[in-house]
Formats: structure tokens, C-alpha cells, sequence
């Protein structure tokens, strides 16, 4: 069977369920207007009723008062109960009533409460009745139609956005061109080259100066004379920050110093001042090129900016075809579901590809 043969044989189907399930609601509402009648009617009774006589005054009042209770509640509840629909609502509210008040009221008025509540067992007994008589006349809620067109507009989505993600993927492969060319460049590559290689020669000073002052370091803590001494024995980085105070104190102690520590400040004595002045060009040299690569990488700042705003969409983008392709998988199932509810009411199998 065809799906189009299928979902017009369902319609069919359905419009002729639901005129039963109208018709068994009349039936129903009109049952229900009797019943009501009959308790509205046992209501009355039990309002008009004489209690026993002599009866303790105290219980007589109690009982009165629930008995007034249990009237005005019962009838403010049957009167929210137009449909049999609106029974199952308050059966609740009834039964809580009954329960509530009646108790009480039934101590002197048990006749009328027991006839009550035969017409309550009626009521709930009746709309459990109407329940399975309208499960089994009410046709299936199957909704091929609305899971069709609802797949076909994720599916369509779906295309465009997986279009638009190979756009984008695209042209991002070209901003990061663009980039890459600007960084890549002739002149951006050979200050790059030269930054590295002055780095490594202001590394190789530094190290080699510190190696040399460190040397000096115990001789100088056991010296014991405060100032400069001390902080450059704690500290061989404090020799190149001050050079010239260093050097005042190399000169003063170097008489005093023997081994390692005194051939080492021979050779500060004889190339400290050197370094330092080298240490000192490479490091002004540095600066200037470091400046003029950050005067270049300001050509390069639009082209990133407009890289990472890409990419940021991307990623967006990719979340947006996962979500839909999620929700595809779920439509399909559901579609699926729907139509084996369909090939069982109908009792034949239908061909579909979606």
C-alpha cells in the first residue's frame, strides 16, 4: 500500500472513529445529566432530613455543620460538571467531599449518606466505563503527515547550512593564505631570523657572564660585606643590571680571592666590560627589530581578526549542522514509530522511502 493510499484511508478511518467517539460522549453526557439529577435530588434528602431525637447536643451541632458542609460542597462541585469529560476532572473533588464531611454526617444521617454514595459508586463506576468504551472507539493520534514536512524542512536546512560550512570552510582556507603570505614574506622573515639570532647571542652572553659571576658568589657571602656583595651573591643576574657598581667591587676584591673564584674574576676584569657593552648594543638592536616586526604584524592584525572571526563562525556552524543532523535522526525514528502505528491500524504494509 502506498504512503498517499494510506494516509487517506487513515483520514477516512479517523472522521468515522470520532463520529462514534461524538456519539458516545452523548450517550455519556446524557447518562450523566440523570445521575446528576438523582444526586442532586439525594442531596435534598439528606438536606431536609430530621436527625434522631435526643441526641448529645455537641455531636448534633458537629454533625449539622458537616452536614451543611457536605450539601453546599457536593452541589458547588456538581455544578463545575457539564460534560462526562468534566466528571473524570472532579471525581477527585467528590470523593474528597465524601470523605471529608460525610464521615461525620453518616453518624445520624446514614440512610441518606449510604444511598449518597451508591450514586457515587454509579459515577466513577460509569466514567471508568466511558474510559474503555472511548479507548477503543478513538482512532490512533498518528501524525505522518506533520514528521513528513517537518523532515523534509530539517533535511532542506541541513543542505544549506552544510552548504554555507563549505563556504566558509573555504574561505577561510584563503584568509589563512592571505596570512600566511603577509608572515611568510621576504622582509617579515628575515627580521624574524635576525630577532632569533640576536636572542641567542643575548642568551649565550648573559649565561656565559652569570656562569662566571657565580663563581664568586660563596667568596663573596663569606666576605660578609654587605651592599652590592651580598645581593650579587644571592643573586649573579644583580652583576649585569649594575655593571659599573660590580666592577667597583671586583676591583676591591679580587686581592683577596684564589682558586676558581679568582681566575674567574680575572677574566670579569678582563672582558666584563666588553660583554656588557655588547649585551647592551644586541639588546638596543633587538629592540628596534622587535619594534619594526610589531610595524609589520599591524598589516597582519585585520587579516587575523578577520581569521579568528571566521573561524569563531565555524565552529558555530558546525555545532548548527551537528544539532541538525541530531534532530534529522530523531525525526526519521519518529517517523518511523508513526508509521509502524499506521501499518497496524490499518492491518497492511506500506511502502515508503523517506
Amino acid at each position: 500500500m502506498r504512503l498517499e493510499e494510506a494516509i487517506l484511508e487513515y483520514e477516512r478511518r479517523r472522521k468515522e472513529s470520532l463520529k462514534r467517539v461524538e456519539k458516545l460522549r452523548q450517550k455519556y453526557n446524557k447518562w450523566l445529566n440523570k445521575k446528576k439529577k438523582e444526586l442532586l435530588k439525594a442531596l435534598e434528602r439528606l438536606e431536609k432530613a430530621k436527625p434522631p431525637k435526643n441526641v448529645d447536643k455537641r455531636l448534633l451541632q458537629i454533625v449539622e455543620a458537616d452536614r451543611r458542609n457536605y450539601v453546599g460542597s457536593m452541589r458547588h462541585v456538581l455544578g463545575g460538571i457539564l460534560t462526562v469529560d468534566d466528571l473524570g476532572k472532579r471525581l477527585p473533588d467528590i470523593a474528597k467531599v465524601h470523605v471529608d464531611y460525610g464521615k461525620r454526617v453518616m453518624i445520624l444521617f446514614e440512610k441518606e449518606i449510604y444511598a449518597i454514595n451508591s450514586i457515587l459508586k454509579e459515577l466513577s463506576e460509569g466514567y471508568a466505563e466511558f474510559r474503555a468504551e472511548l479507548e477503543r472507539t478513538s482512532p490512533p493520534d498518528i501524525n505522518i503527515t506533520g514528521k513528513l514536512e517537518e523532515l523534509r524542512r530539517v533535511r532542506w536546512e541541513l543542505k544549506e547550512k552544510r552548504k554555507s560550512l563549505s563556504e566558509l570552510s573555504g574561505r577561510l582556507e584563503k584568509e589563512r593564505e592571505r596570512l600566511e603570505a603577509v608572515i611568510s614574506s621576504e622582509k617579515f622573515e628575515s627580521i624574524d631570523r635576525e630577532i632569533r639570532e640576536i636572542s641567542s647571542r643575548v642568551r649565550s652572553i648573559e649565561l656565559e657572564l652569570r656562569s662566571k659571576v657565580s663563581k664568586l658568589q660563596k667568596p663573596l657571602k663569606r666576605m660578609r660585606l654587605g651592599g652590592i656583595a651580598d645581593e650579587v651573591a644571592k643573586n649573579s643576574g644583580v652583576a649585569l643590571e649594575r655593571p659599573e657598581e660590580f666592577l667597583s667591587l671586583l676591583v676591591r676584591v679580587y686581592p683577596r680571592l684564589d682558586g676558581k673564584a679568582r681566575k674567574s674574576a680575572e677574566w670579569l676584569l678582563e672582558n666584563f666590560e666588553e660583554k656588557v657593552s655588547e649585551l647592551s648594543n644586541l639588546l638596543d638592536t633587538l629592540r628596534e627589530l622587535e619594534k619594526k616586526r610589531e610595524e609589520l604584524l599591524l598589516d597582519v592584525k585585520p587579516l587575523q581578526d578577520e581569521l579568528d572571526t571566521t573561524e569563531r563562525e565555524l565552529v558555530l556552524l558546525r555545532e548548527e549542522v551537528k544539532r541538525l543532523e541530531r534532530k534529522l535522526s530523531r525525526i526519521e525514528a519518529e517517523l518511523r514509530d508513526e508509521l509502524e502505528k499506521l501499518e497496524k491500524y490499518l492491518g497492511r504494509k506500506i511502502e515508503v522511502s523517506f
